[in-house]
């Protein structure tokens, strides 16, 4: 089974995980008014394609794809996060719609954007509406959907659905991690979930990454690099493995070692 196979019953309940942790059999079978049999069913094929881990008597995230809070993240390389951010902010068009996604580097960008004109902005990133809430000329449009405490986002059908009332001309996207032939890869199916919905509703994707992601390990793929405009970044590895996988796949990279003039 893959990911496009799960049903909306078995994808909420990844929502559920991520959002609140573990879940319970029995609880899941109340919420949904189904029986035990079902949700174990439904845990069995989260189980089978890597989403989820059995415990007895419940279900939890795979414990390689927690990632650590939103915070801890932005603190983390936050002098180069500045400088994407900017370069980024920089690229794009006053009076375009921009989808912002999950990630601490996307917070940044919302923040280089304030002082842009007309811009319509749809996000599910709670960092990022609470910044544009200094920037009154920007129309901001933010998705409903299941609140992550330690992500500051939040997630699943309705999210994907509000994305999906829009075609931006700009996607804003972060990733969990980079590899030279997995591509953008991220720590949950959810998230991943969201960054492809940015990805099919807009006409230019920029993915905004640092150097750490390209040594980081998340399991869920997002997307090829050949769905990503422009990959803008502090630096590439020195081994030139993935400076030839993006010109393979007709990624533009901008490196972002100094401010836009």
């Amino acid at each position: 089974m893959g990911q496009d196979m799960l049903s909306s019953r078995q994808r909420d309940i990844l929502a559920l995980i991520e959002a609140e942790g573990a879940q319970y059999i029995e609880q899941l079978a109340a919420r949904y008014a189904v029986t035990t049999q079902t949700i174990r069913r439904d845990i069995n094929a989260l189980c089978d394609i890597g989403y989820a881990r059995r415990f007895h008597g419940g279900v939890d995230a795979p414990v390689e794809s927690r990632n650590i809070s939103i915070n801890a993240r932005a603190a983390l390389n936050s002098a180069a996060k500045r400088r994407i951010a900017a370069r980024i902010a920089a690229a794009i068009e006053p009076g375009s719609t921009v989808s912002m996604g999950i990630g601490s580097t996307v917070q940044f960008v919302a923040e280089a954007l304030r002082g842009h004109k007309g811009l319509r902005v749809v996000t599910n990133n709670i960092d990022v509406a609470l910044m544009l809430c200094e920037a009154p000329q920007v129309e901001v449009h933010m998705t409903g959907g299941l609140l992550r405490h330690n992500d500051r986002d939040v997630v699943g059908a309705d999210s994907l659905q509000f994305f999906e009332k829009f075609y931006a001309n700009y996607a804003v996207i972060g990733a969990g991690a980079l590899h030279p032939e997995k591509g953008v890869l991220d720590f949950s199916y959810s998230e991943a979930q969201t960054t492809t919905t940015l990805i099919a509703n807009s006409r230019i994707q920029f993915l905004a990454a640092d150097i750490s992601k390209w040594t980081r390990d998340a399991s869920v793929r997002v997307v090829p690099f050949g769905r990503v405009t422009t990959l803008f970044t502090d630096r590439l590895p020195e081994d030139g493995v993935a400076a030839a996988a993006l010109s393979d796949a007709g990624t533009e990279v901008v490196l972002c070692e100094t401010e836009p003039a």
